[in-house]
């Protein structure tokens, strides 16, 4: 596939890397950090629970990722024009939420939080729209690393690192550093110029088709694809969605739980991210995602002597350094395809929005479950089943994949 799009300058790998970091503090540190701040200040459990409800705009993006590839607001690009509002509604809204008294203030702190979850969750669809109309088919798997490793390092800055500095931040020095991160980002797009688009043949829509007949179109060509989103989440979540109670069950301190799954985990799977590119480039993306796999079911299979009661910590880390090594790579190589796919349409942002909530969607759905199962059945059999079935699963990918791209001869698509 040619590049449809003649850029004047190189790709702007550093303010990718910067939106996606931004991105993902303000979640991280409402979900995690915010919660035990505000319990050590005596904000009761209930109240606590609210935090949750803050996030769930995220849920929605699908539902107005058609309205961001359809519609351009003022400023010059489709894309940049949203992440400029998105940006600027995030710097204001963390600011007011950090001007106010969790105590006597606290809905509207989460109103705040939630419409700031929300502003979030447009420039998440709109920065991904922006990154499948960006890069060629060999710059995607750096894009897509960038991306996880930048979430990664977002999840360590929001959920660990203030929480570390805030007696000295506190509530409103927190909030304000966090708007003052997310100002870099908002200056750096403000500085880009979005290339216009030029219509290719290729594209899977014109702009006098509908949206919906796109879309049946969309699934009814990638279904394989599709199929294997709707599977390849069970061997991350079945596992290791056990991990946390199971470490709390065996005696482990909330802060070690924290500190393994948040800080350590979490520094592992950024560096995972990023070698994840150099793995594309060396073995191709449809043998990169099954040798991912496959790694997987090993680390699920180093949380059998945990499930066992065998929980010290050098099993424990090596669990979830293999976990951490598998699941993020994972991610890059899929979002990679995903990229790949959402690139061939003009409604790019729709359609990578359409394939990752897909599968986001299912492994928040076998989490639960596999967390439900284990309650009757116990931790191994859950850990042993979802071995089973992850095995089968990478199995039954690999010939997919490898049927599929021996058809098409493709790097590009697969």
């Amino acid at each position: 596939m040619t590049n449809r799009f003649k850029l004047n300058t190189q790709y702007p790998w550093g303010m990718l890397a910067s939106i996606y970091i931004t991105q993902y503090i303000g979640v991280a540190f409402i979900l995690s950090a915010a919660v035990a701040i505000l319990r050590q200040q005596g904000v009761a459990l209930d109240k606590l629970a609210l935090l949750n409800l803050a996030v769930l705009p995220l849920m929605g993006k699908v539902l107005y990722a058609p309205l961001i590839d359809k519609y351009r607001l003022s400023f010059q690009g489709k894309y940049r024009s949203w992440l400029i509002i998105a940006q600027t509604g995030m710097a204001l809204l963390l600011a007011a939420a950090g001007s106010m008294d969790f105590q006597h203030q606290f809905v509207w702190i989460i109103a705040i939080l939630a419409l700031y979850a929300f502003c979030m969750s447009v420039q998440d669809v709109a920065i991904d729209g922006l990154s499948c109309k960006l890069f060629a088919p060999e710059a995607r798997k750096l894009a897509s690393s960038i991306q996880f490793s930048g979430n990664l390092l977002g999840n360590i800055i929001g959920g660990g690192l203030i929480l570390m500095f805030y007696p000295w931040l506190e509530w409103q020095g927190s909030l304000w550093l966090l708007a003052g991160l997310t100002c870099i980002s908002l200056l750096q797009i403000t500085l880009f110029t979005e290339p216009e688009d030029i219509p290719d043949s290729k594209t899977y829509s014109t702009e006098s088709r509908h949206l919906f007949r796109d879309i049946k179109h969309f699934i009814t060509e990638q279904k394989h694809w599709l199929f294997i989103l709707a599977l390849y989440p069970i061997g991350s979540t079945c596992g290791f969605a056990l991990l946390n109670p199971l470490l709390i069950d065996s005696g482990w301190a909330l802060g070690d739980v924290g500190f393994a799954v948040k800080i350590f985990g979490s520094a592992v799977g950024l560096c995972a991210a990023l070698l994840a590119t150099p793995l594309i480039t060396r073995f191709g993306r449809a043998h990169a995602f099954i040798g991912v796999l496959f790694i997987q079911v090993l680390a699920l299979l180093l949380m059998i002597p945990l499930t066992l009661g065998f929980t010290g910590k050098v099993i424990v880390y090596t669990a979830i350094t293999l976990h951490f090594i598998s699941f993020p790579a994972l991610l890059v190589v899929s979002s990679t395809i995903i990229m790949d796919k959402a690139a061939e349409s003009l409604h790019k942002a729709t359609f990578f929005t359409l394939q990752f909530s897909f599968a986001s969607l299912l492994g928040f759905i076998y989490s639960s479950i596999s967390m439900a199962i284990a309650k009757h059945i116990g931790y191994s059999a859950v850990v042993i089943a979802g071995i089973l079935i992850s095995f089968s699963i990478a199995l039954f990918i690999s010939v997919t994949l490898k049927r599929v791209t021996t058809t098409k001869e493709t790097l590009n698509t697969y």
